[in-house]
C-alpha cells in the first residue's frame, strides 16, 4: 500500500486490473496491487465459504436500527470494525458446524419480579438458495435480580448455543438495575 498525492478518474480507469485506488478511512488516498480472486475451478468448499461470506454481508442490512447501534457501540475503541467481527463470528460458526449461525435481529430486554429476561429476534439462513429462510422469537434467563449484587461489574451479554459457540449478537451491555 502507498499513500498518492492525489487520485484522478483517468488515472483510475487507465489502472483498473492492475493498481486500485481508494480512500483509507475516508482520508488519505492510497494505492494497492488489485486484489486478486481465485480462478475456477472452486474446490466445494471454497465455493461454499465464499457464499457463506456474501450471506453474511447481505444479512448486515437487516439488522434493526437498535441492533446496529449495539453493535456500533460494542466496538467503539477496538481494533477490528463491528462489521469484521460479524462476519467473523459467521465465518467461524460456518467453520466448526457447516450452517450459517443465527443471527440476532433485534433484543429486548424485560424485567420480571425476580429476574430479567432478554426476547431476541433471530434470523435463520441457510447456505441452499431453495431452503427458506426463519425468522423466530428466542428468550433466554439473563440474570437473577438478587444475582445482581454479587455479580462483578459491568455486566455484559450475548447469545451463544448449547455447546458454548457464540452466535451472530454483539456484546450488551446490561444497564438493570436490582
Amino acid at each position: 500500500m502507498a499513500i498518492v498525492k492525489e487520485i484522478t478518474p483517468e488515472t483510475i480507469e487507465r489502472m483498473r486490473g492492475v493498481i486500485d485506488f481508494y480512500m483509507l478511512r475516508g482520508i488519505t488516498p492510497v494505492a494497492r496491487s488489485w486484489p486478486k480472486k481465485p480462478k475456477p475451478p472452486y474446490t466445494a468448499l471454497q465455493a461454499e465459504a465464499m457464499a457463506v461470506f456474501a450471506i453474511a454481508n447481505r444479512s448486515m442490512h437487516r439488522l434493526s436500527p437498535n441492533m446496529l447501534e449495539t453493535w456500533q457501540l460494542s466496538t467503539v475503541g477496538v481494533k477490528p470494525s463491528w462489521t469484521d467481527v460479524y462476519r467473523a463470528i459467521i465465518m467461524k460458526y460456518w467453520k466448526l458446524k457447516r450452517v450459517i449461525a443465527p443471527i440476532a435481529l433485534n433484543y429486548e430486554v424485560i424485567e420480571e419480579a425476580l429476574k430479567f429476561k432478554v426476547v431476541w429476534e433471530i434470523l435463520q439462513l441457510y447456505i441452499d438458495p431453495e431452503t427458506p429462510e426463519e425468522i423466530y422469537n428466542y428468550e433466554t434467563t439473563l440474570i437473577v435480580k438478587a444475582d445482581i449484587l454479587m455479580a462483578p461489574k459491568p455486566i455484559y451479554f450475548t447469545l451463544y448455543d448449547d455447546d458454548g459457540n457464540r452466535q451472530v449478537a454483539p456484546n450488551i451491555l446490561f444497564e438493570g438495575k436490582p
